[in-house]
């Protein structure tokens, strides 16, 4: 037997619940709510993932340009340059850093497929915290980095993080990438100016 809503509404509007009926009624939304929250947030999830797999595929062709073509290769090296390198004629060498080593592996090995650099002049310089041991960052970045250890310089642990634990396990410091160059420095420096400027005018 079907009755309408409306109907059964006027039967129970007066009806005075208890407060430990409102009480169950409240537990059950809760609990209901509860188990359905773990699948919503599974199926947010694997939307997300399916997203990022869509575009990741899209972009795949990016990471060749770099090798068929070294004009490229200096695009993206001028780029991250201007971006995290320091700035000629504040700085009279090649000198850029960074904590990520993707970011780094990336711009040393662009600089040797893109340009003609003598491996003699890469350098290597480690800015770390105290809590931190620099041999082992010292072997670390010249694993990503390829430069032998010979080629990293001296350096003293950040004085500003005494007493301060490093907080995140996978933080390896800041590996700032010498070449003992002002033309390539300049060179990279100009590429990265030149592309602004074109799309700024």
């Amino acid at each position: 037997m079907k009755i309408p809503k409306s109907t059964v509404s006027g039967w129970v509007r007066d009806i005075q619940l208890t407060a430990k009926q409102k009480e169950h009624i409240r537990q059950k939304i809760l609990d209901s709510g509860a188990l359905g929250r773990p699948l919503a947030l599974k199926a947010n999830y694997e939307k997300i993932e399916r997203w990022k797999e869509k575009i990741r595929s899209e972009v795949k062709h990016f990471a060749k340009l770099a090798v068929k073509n070294r004009e490229i290769g200096r695009l993206i090296c001028g780029l991250l340059y201007l971006c995290e390198g320091a700035k000629y004629p504040s700085t009279k060498c090649l000198v850029l850093g960074n904590s990520n080593p993707e970011i780094i592996r990336c711009f040393v090995n662009l600089l040797r497929t893109s340009f003609d650099i003598n491996e003699n002049k890469l350098r290597c310089r480690i800015m770390y915290r105290c809590d931190q041991n620099l041999t082992e960052l010292n072997k670390y970045w010249s694993d990503v980095t390829g430069i032998p250890l010979a080629n990293f310089y001296k350096s003293k642990p950040d004085g500003r993080t005494k007493g301060k634990p490093t907080l995140r396990k996978d933080y390896k410091g800041i590996c700032a990438i010498h070449y003992l160059s002002t033309d390539l420095q300049f060179r990279l420096q100009a590429i990265g100016e030149t592309v602004i400027k074109k799309w700024w005018s």
